[in-house]
Order: C-alpha cells, then structure tokens, then sequence
C-alpha cells in the first residue's frame, strides 16, 4: 500500500518537473535565481534517489530502512520545493503556486507517515 503510494507521489513529483522547467528557460537569468533553480534540481535527485531505495527497502519488508530514506526522501524534496516556489518569486511567476504547494503537503505528509 505505502510503495504505491511513493509511486504515485513520485509521479506527480516528475509531472512538475517537467511541466515547469520549460517555463524558466525564457526567464532572465539571475544570480539568486539560477542558484535555488540549482538548489532545486539537486535536491529533487536526490529526494528521487531516496524514494526509489525507500520502495526497494519497504518490498524487501526493511520496514525501518525504508522509512528512514523515506523520511531523507521528503525533507529534501521539502527543500527543493521550497526552492523551486523561491524561483518562482524571483521571476514574478506566482500566479498560480497552488500546485506546488500541494506537492509541498505532499512532501510533509510522505514524510510524517512513517
């Protein structure tokens, strides 16, 4: 139950990746800006990582395991995600962060299930 779950967090994480990405390749290129798009796209890998060993973990039945790269999986995912709706403000695209945002709570709550 919980690794289908993962997955389809993991999906709707990928489908905002690639839906907002091409949106800041127009955007003017800014110190700060370019710096949390950076801090985004590391964290949201290595959030990505994290998931991926979390489910083989939990289908493997290490339950703990599992739960702690579960838990290292949602805080930098928080974290990117905290980034990403930083770029965001910076490039005055913040009509619309309601998504994000979503995806946000679903980081929290990833990581407060285990």
């Amino acid at each position: 139950m919980q690794s289908k779950k993962m997955n389809y967090f993991f999906i709707a994480i990928l489908s905002l990746v690639i839906f907002f990405t091409p949106q800041f390749a127009n955007a003017k290129p800014l110190n700060k800006f370019d710096n949390y798009m950076n801090e985004w796209n590391q964290k949201i890998s290595l959030a990505s990582d994290y998931l991926e060993t979390a489910e083989m973990e939990l289908k493997n039945g290490d339950e703990l395991q599992g739960c702690i790269n579960q838990r290292k999986a949602a805080n930098y995912g928080i974290e990117a995600t905290q980034s990403l709706i930083k770029a965001f403000e910076i490039s005055n695209s913040t009509e619309d962060l309601s998504d994000i945002k979503a995806g946000l709570n679903k980081w929290r709550e990833l990581r407060d299930s285990c």
